[in-house]
């Protein structure tokens, strides 16, 4: 269990709310009593580090994300007994959702704001469960962006499958993070090569429609669809440079 023993008043009302968001189980400390036996890390502040007598201390800087600072308690926590294997669910999109499990255990679920930050995070993630088995399980959805994100990742996990999204979603379900939790908890295919990122005409096509969405009177470039669709570039950045043209 995590244990929160803090003076900053601030860090610890955020680490509260984001360790009841995250159902992660915690005690709250204080400096007069011993922690107990259960506790197996704790959580402070960096001003706090000399005041905190104990083995596994976790101390967060000044502005640093909560989030990271709970998933360093969590490795802290597992390292002496890691899970046998991770499994790591991501729902495809612009926003892709990812959800961490470990032992059947869901260690956190989040959106993230782009399919390079998405994996950004998973790496962060990987680099602290090295001696796991990852597995990674992605939605069949979002063709490009789950085949950038497949191919991103490759190297970096035991396994990858592509999970069908029509049998784990739920009808009228928005939420990114949960449908990433019901892709990591549904075996799929196995990938065993790397994946086409070259967009389809279909594609191009409905990239050129939504610019004119977007913007109202411009229709990018095919070229530029293409950009958009490989990543290289933003659907307003897109238009900004068809307006130039």
């Amino acid at each position: 269990m995590i244990g929160v023993l803090t003076s900053n008043f601030v860090l610890y009302h955020d680490l509260l709310r984001a360790l009841q968001r995250r159902n992660t189980p915690f005690v709250s400390l204080t400096f007069d009593q011993e922690v107990p036996a259960e506790v197996g890390v704790v959580i402070t502040a960096e001003e706090d580090r000399e005041a905190v007598s104990f083995g596994k201390l976790i101390c967060a800087a000044p502005g640093q994300d909560i989030d990271e600072v709970i998933d360093r308690a969590l490795f802290a926590l597992y390292r002496s007994r890691p899970f046998p294997e991770v499994v790591i669910g991501i729902d495809p999109g612009a926003t892709p959702g990812i959800a961490l499990f470990g032992e059947g255990r869901l260690l956190r679920r989040f959106t993230a704001s782009s399919p390079p930050a998405a994996v950004a995070c998973i790496r962060s993630f990987i680099s602290n469960w090295q001696d796991c088995r990852i597995t990674v399980r992605i939605g069949h959805g979002a063709r490009l962006i789950r085949n950038r994100i497949i191919n991103l990742l490759w190297d970096d996990v035991t396994r990858i499958e592509i999970v069908n999204e029509t049998s784990t979603t739920p009808p009228n379900t928005h939420d990114d993070a949960m449908a990433a939790a019901a892709i990591a908890l549904t075996p799929g295919r196995q990938v065993l090569t790397s994946l086409s990122v070259d967009p389809k005409d279909g594609e191009i096509r409905d990239v050129q429609r939504k610019s004119r969405m977007l913007s109202g009177d411009v229709t990018i470039s095919k070229s530029l669809a293409r950009k958009v669709l490989t990543g290289e570039m933003e659907m307003d950045e897109a238009v900004e440079a068809q307006r130039q043209k």
